[in-house]
């Protein structure tokens, strides 16, 4: 009886050690796991964009870019992650920052950095030239850096009710940024100063945006820059003097991928100089404004404020692919004044619809339309373009560009994510300039009920799924342990 109860301890004993031992794998391998994953998870978070907007991924543009990133660039933000988050809109920063945490999952050459300036005053010393501030992001490269203020995240629409946040540009600004910092080519947009500066400043931000240098420029006394690009004449206040559309016709005679773009007014003065000069570019633009009587198109009770189609599809198909058209306000009628002359081509882009007419200048307030007036498709854009070879026999293009409204460029326009307006005209001008880093990234609005954990339930889940359950595991099997040992 001793040697079978001998043996049977001893069995119980080898049985008891196996059971011990694999348990402890067991939950080693669990809290390995557990670390592991969660390892992971910070650097990639786990999480589904269910909104119906993808408002919190970044889009294929912008990964194509991250993915062929061959520079180190990081990307501080200025303050703690929490501390981002929390600052006013709300949501737009929450949506900023799982936007901006996305950039370092495409490319090991991406970092984001979080810079508490409360903690870190002197961070600000490495950039002496620029008054860094919180919330402020910086993108930088060996080459440069580039200072993103929060204002540039959002679409911000000013009423006599106050300002509000209409959609966010978050990635829009964080990939402008990249690229500015890590190309060796910037474009140079020039406003002729003393015309329609305001009219376009919401567009002049979206080139800055978008990695244009915007300057204004007085023809009157100086001469156009040759690293220029765009040349911008918005609402102009008076006729352009014989100087300087001399000038005008220099730099669009001189280069390559250069562009003189017009956009008319309704307010503005008679400008004969100015049309003559147009004229002999194929382009006229008439007095009048043009109505639609579509009202399927019309998403007013104006008949002046009309969605309108595209005339060529050379550069309209990355919106007709996203469904997207443009709306166009208080527009002066176009005209084509040759189709073709010498090395000259214009080509209609935008147009109203076949049942669109032309109110005339002079019409009363009661004005009411015949269908005699109706002419139908009156075109709002119209571009021509010159070909033909510099010095060295390469093929060279310079372009003019007229909108028959300064307001296709309004600020509500170009903030309204519904509307191509803003995406249309930066592929167009990026065409036309020659840019082959040409992108646009869609404004997102974000209208969703957010399901997130806080970073306390964040830590609650922490504790309890690396910590707390391993341990209450490993508790279980030494308890089972102990009471077979004991058997």
């Amino acid at each position: 009886m001793s040697t079978a109860g001998n043996i049977l301890n001893n069995r119980n004993m080898k049985y008891g050690t196996v059971s011990v031992v694999i348990t402890i794998c067991v939950v080693l391998f669990i809290v390995l796991l557990n670390v592991v994953l969660t390892l992971l998870f910070m650097k990639f978070p786990l999480n589904v964009d269910l909104t119906k907007n993808r408002v919190f991924e970044i889009s294929k543009d912008t990964e194509n870019i991250l993915t062929a990133l061959d520079h180190d660039v990081t990307i501080y933000i200025m303050n703690s992650e929490s501390g981002f988050i929390s600052a006013s809109p709300q949501d737009y920063f929450i949506q900023a920052n799982e936007v901006i945490r996305k950039y370092a999952q495409y490319s090991s050459h991406m970092r984001i950095e979080y810079v508490d300036l409360i903690r870190n005053p002197d961070f600000v010393s490495r950039y002496p030239q620029d008054q860094i501030r919180m919330n402020d992001i910086i993108v930088t490269s060996q080459y440069r850096h580039k200072v993103i203020y929060p204002s540039a995240l959002f679409n911000i629409f000013s009423s006599e009710y106050g300002d509000y946040v209409t959609s966010s540009r978050a990635e829009q600004a964080v990939t402008s940024a990249l690229i500015n910092v890590i190309s060796n080519k910037e474009f140079l947009a020039l406003i002729l100063s003393g015309h329609g500066f305001q009219d376009v400043l919401s567009f002049l931000e979206l080139l800055l945006l978008n990695n244009y240098s915007v300057a204004e420029i007085n023809l009157l006394t100086n001469e156009i820059p040759s690293e220029a690009s765009l040349l911008i004449l918005a609402n102009p206040a008076r006729d352009l003097s014989p100087e300087e559309l001399r000038k005008i016709d220099n730099f669009l005679n001189s280069g390559n991928n250069r562009v003189f773009f017009y956009l008319a007014s309704v307010v503005q003065p008679t400008v004969p100089n100015l049309d003559e000069f147009l004229s002999e570019w194929g382009i006229a633009v008439d007095s009048g404004l043009v109505f639609e009587t579509d009202n399927n198109r019309l998403i007013s009770p104006s008949p002046y404020i009309a969605i309108v189609d595209y005339a060529d599809d050379k550069y309209s198909q990355n919106m007709i692919q996203r469904n997207l058209q443009p709306m166009i306000a208080q527009s002066r009628p176009l005209r084509v004044v040759y189709n073709e002359f010498r090395s000259r081509f214009v080509t209609p882009l935008l147009k109203f619809s076949s049942a669109s007419g032309i109110r005339p200048q002079d019409a009363p307030n009661d004005w009411v339309p015949s269908p005699s007036y109706i002419t139908g498709n009156v075109p709002s854009l119209l571009l021509c373009t010159q070909a033909g070879y510099d010095a060295d026999r390469n093929q060279v293009k310079n372009h003019v560009l007229v909108s028959g409204s300064v307001l296709a460029l309004e600020e509500s326009t170009l903030g309204n994510p519904y509307i191509a307006n803003s995406a249309y005209f930066l592929d167009l001008l990026g065409s036309l300039t020659g840019r082959e880093d040409n992108f646009y990234i869609m404004d997102k609005i974000i209208g969703f009920t957010e399901l997130r954990a806080s970073y306390s339930q964040i830590i609650i889940m922490i504790i309890i799924f690396v910590v707390l359950l391993p341990l209450a595991i490993l508790s279980a099997g030494i308890t089972v342990w102990w009471r077979r040992r004991h058997k």
